[in-house]
């Protein structure tokens, strides 16, 4: 086992060129969705920058996953945020409501074929807490954002992992 890339003992550079992009990124869309929203939608806007920039050939990278997924889910969990009102709920059917929207999330991501992991962390985000349309307007722009980096620099980062 080892405890050093042998990626990063052949090229520092761009590991450390793109973490630092990636902090710039996450930094702005951390202040951004902090002013307007929760933590978790935050966390996976997150965890999709992760994907983004260090996975940026994965097919879970690509714009059709990435805005695809996070507009998807993000849909589902307003959608089901309408229908139920979660915190009335007791807590054994917030619980299978939970699943079934993650269960939703999931399985409508794989008929699309806009597989995102992330995405499914903004389905959940989005059903159990009141949040505003506009919210969840911006949160897919700035999946857009993230997209439109990836393949401005789409020769220039490599796959990390």
């Amino acid at each position: 086992m080892r405890w050093i890339d042998e990626g990063f003992r052949s090229d520092p550079g761009h590991y450390v060129l793109q973490t630092l992009l990636a902090f710039a990124v996450i930094a702005a869309i951390a202040w951004l969705m902090l002013q307007l929203t929760t933590e978790i939608v935050t966390a996976a806007l997150g965890a999709t920058a992760f994907i983004v920039f260090a996975m940026p050939k994965h097919d879970t990278a690509c714009p059709r996953n990435v805005i695809g997924g996070h507009a998807l889910c993000i849909g589902i969990g307003l959608l089901a945020s309408l229908l139920v009102g979660y915190a009335s709920l007791p807590h054994l059917l917030q619980a299978l409501f939970i699943a079934l929207v993650a269960s939703v999330a999931i399985f409508v991501m794989v008929v699309t074929n806009t597989e995102h992991p992330p995405a499914a962390g903004n389905a959940l985000a989005f059903a159990i807490s009141p949040t505003a349309l506009w919210v969840g307007l911006i949160a897919v722009g700035v999946v857009v954002i993230l997209s439109l980096v990836r393949l401005a620099l789409r020769r220039w980062l490599r796959d990390l992992v």
